[in-house]
């Protein structure tokens, strides 16, 4: 007997579950909304549940569906959440700029409790923290800060020409390595001196403590998979689930590093124009006022600045470089026209590019910008729609008679959009000429989102150019790359990563090939 009725409690509870679940599911039908039909429970996302597939390439090929080509919105399921698969270049351009103040937070959430760094960081802190600590950030990546630090910006790229040097002698003429690792080696030591005035010396040392942690946490293993899908499709959860964006190890570390060197730099007084020094004025202004709350005095909410920005800028700036080289490899009379360029102006500047110099190489701001379209880092953009009191909620008319509902998920398919023939001719080709200055005004501007658009976009955007662009010119002044039996024929991307990587990495061939007599440095 007492079985029995556990087992129609059971079953009761099962068929109860299940038809909250398809009623859930039901929701873009009931409401006139285009959708892709969802599996029970598991929404739109089982393919990224499974590992089969990246949430970026998954919402490219909702966004290329053949039955949803003339639709300005597709309905999906994030689990049992609806969200909207933005299509229209208008209604993106009204998320990410006209209708911010409804769409400033994301969707994806990160543990306040569990994971401090991860919660009050740039890019996922939300509301007011969000507007305030943007605001005090802003002057540090200006164009005459990222000036200032292209000095010390040229030291690490001399580091780069000796430690690929190194490489050539123990394999005299050429060699063939993973490219991403070199290039990510480059931009962790980039990033960690002109933002916090450390030498992390990745490139004499591939195991530093920067690299390793740098390492980690973008190598997407089956658990860090998982934290990622909670993150972004089940943020309700993460608390429950102890989710982690930045690992237990790393917060450590950005803990006890970064508290060193603010500390040492109140007690020196030294300036250095990074984002050290505006941590260390935002604690100052803190302290000056004990009475009132301020969220400069707790130490992660600084330390999860710097955090971000380093993992930020090591990431995107790496795999930038990594994809523009598997793509010179490819095509070599690209890689020629580029280091003929490279060359003349090094034997303009006697050997050495100056800020002004670089930023004036044409085809290689061109190669870098058909990189970005190809290649976004961020391949998907999340928001989540906030209602606004007083005012009435955001219609879709006149696409659809529909009106968006507070906390509903949107998101925006870059790399879909990068890949449109309807912007973009032969979208899969690689033809930096689409950025000549002859063509550059063709280009639909909320079709080519490589930083974001609007209030919200990649504040470290300037600094992620130039140190793509230089690392690019280290590389290619005394060395060219080729493609081997390694290299992927066609490119594949991670099934597993929420950023774009390349799946088992990026093999190419470097052939010492030096263009400029004076321009290698000496080995000590």
């Amino acid at each position: 007997m007492v079985f029995t009725e556990v087992l129609f409690v059971v079953v009761a509870a099962l068929v109860a579950l299940y038809t909250w679940f398809q009623r859930n599911h039901s929701y873009w039908q009931r409401k006139g909304i285009p959708y892709i039909p969802p599996t029970p429970i598991i929404g739109n996302t089982k393919v990224v549940f499974k590992m089969e597939n990246s949430f970026g390439m998954h919402l490219s090929e909702i966004y290329n569906d053949p039955r949803l080509k003339d639709e300005a919105v597709v309905g999906i399921y994030s689990m049992n959440k609806p969200g909207l698969v933005i299509r229209d270049i208008e209604l993106i351009k009204s998320i990410l700029i006209k209708d911010f103040n409804r769409f400033h937070n994301r969707y994806a959430r990160c543990d306040p409790h569990g994971d401090p760094l991860g919660y009050n960081n740039l890019f996922f802190v939300g509301d007011t923290h969000w507007k305030d600590i943007r605001t005090k950030l802003t002057p540090v990546f200006t164009s005459g800060k990222v000036k200032q630090m292209y000095t010390l910006m040229q030291e690490i790229g001399n580091d780069l020409e000796l430690a690929l040097q190194r490489h050539g002698e123990k394999n005299p003429g050429n060699f063939i390595t993973e490219i991403k690792e070199i290039c990510a080696q480059f931009s962790t030591d980039s990033i960690a001196t002109i933002a916090f005035g450390i030498r992390a010396n990745s490139l004499q040392n591939p195991n530093a403590e920067f690299r390793n942690y740098g390492r980690k946490l973008f190598t997407f293993t089956v658990g860090r998979a998982k934290d990622f899908f909670v993150a972004f499709f089940l943020p309700k959860l993460v608390s429950l689930m102890r989710i982690q964006f930045f690992t237990p190890d790393f917060s450590h570390f950005m803990r006890s590093t970064i508290g060193h060197v603010m500390e040492e730099r109140e007690r020196s007084g030294l300036l250095r124009n990074d984002l050290i020094d505006v941590l260390v004025s935002l604690r100052k202004e803190a302290a000056a006022e004990p009475s009132k709350p301020h969220y400069a005095k707790n130490q992660d909410f600084l330390v999860a600045q710097a955090g971000v920005f380093f993992t930020a800028g090591f990431e995107t700036s790496s795999s930038t470089m990594s994809f523009a080289l598997y793509e010179l490899a490819k095509h070599p009379e690209m890689q020629q026209r580029l280091r003929e360029e490279i060359n003349e102006a090094l034997v303009e500047g006697g050997g050495s590019l100056s800020y002004e110099k670089i930023q004036s190489l044409e085809y290689l701001a061109m190669v870098v910008d058909e990189v970005l379209r190809m290649y976004p880092v961020l391949p998907f953009l999340d928001r989540e729609y906030e209602s606004v009191q007083g005012q009435p909620d955001l219609s879709l008319k006149p696409f659809y008679d529909y009106t968006l509902e507070n906390g509903t998920p949107v998101f925006i398919p870059i790399y879909a959009l990068h890949h449109d023939p309807k912007y973009w001719t032969n979208p899969r080709q690689f033809d930096p000429e689409r950025f000549s200055p002859a063509n550059r005004k063709n280009i639909v501007a909320m079709a080519y989102q490589p930083f974001g658009s609007g209030p919200h976009n990649c504040i470290g955007s300037r600094i992620g150019l130039l140190q793509s662009k230089l690392g690019l010119v280290s590389l290619l002044k005394n060395h060219s790359v080729r493609s081997c039996e390694a290299t992927m024929k066609d490119m594949k991307f991670d099934p597993k990563g929420f950023v774009l990587q390349a799946d088992g990495g990026i093999h190419l061939e470097v052939v010492n090939d030096r263009l400029y007599e004076q321009s290698a440095p000496s080995i000590q």
